[in-house]
């Protein structure tokens, strides 16, 4: 048997180190090309620009060329983090695993100032005459779905212990009627495609 040199760790350390700023850099740089065509697009008066180094990002410019935000993916957890930047941002941060749900988030709050007071009324009109029980059921599953079947970082969104979720989730899919809910029918989605 070959005996393996003492370098070994140090050598796959940063074998692993370098692929993960690879990656980083890449989920970045995709995610420039998916913005400019979102400004493009919406007639949002916005530019994105990747910057490399050893902290990669994406800085996101108004038509004055002044920081608007800026977007980091988290070494740890692999999150995409949202930071508005400028005189008139309330420090809001957004973090979430969904490269479209963070170009959803900074097209409304960077674009126009945020949803219509209809809209709000509206999603929260829809509520009306359910269980909370039933709410909670919902969102839960849509968040699973919106997290492509990762309870990790559905219960990160979410707000809740994973050991919570998972509770939760093997109570959802083990209806002795057989009865999946509705959130779940309609994505398609059974209980074979979670990862409990």
């Amino acid at each position: 048997m070959m005996k393996q040199p003492a370098f070994t760790s140090a050598y796959q350390i940063s074998a692993a180190r370098a692929a993960s700023e690879l990656k980083t850099k890449t989920l970045l740089r995709a995610l420039v090309s998916r913005l400019r065509i979102v400004f493009s697009g919406d007639a949002l008066e916005l530019s994105a620009t990747f910057v490399g180094g050893a902290d990669p990002h994406v800085l996101i410019c108004d038509q004055a060329a002044e920081t608007a935000g800026r977007v980091t993916i988290d070494a740890e957890t692999g999150l995409y983090v949202f930071c508005e930047l400028g005189g008139s941002a309330d420090d809001i941060v957004i973090v979430t695993a969904s490269e479209k749900r963070l170009i959803e988030e900074i097209a409304l709050h960077l674009g126009d100032g945020g949803l219509p007071l209809e809209a709000v009324d509206a999603a929260v009109g829809s509520l009306v005459g359910q269980t909370m029980q039933d709410v909670e059921r919902k969102l839960i599953l849509q968040t699973l779905h919106h997290c492509d079947g990762d309870p990790t970082h559905t219960a990160f969104m979410l707000g809740m212990p994973l050991v919570t979720l998972c509770n939760k989730l093997a109570v959802y899919f083990s209806d002795p009627a057989g009865e999946l809910p509705q959130t779940a029918a309609e994505t398609g989605y059974g209980a074979k495609s979670y990862r409990l």
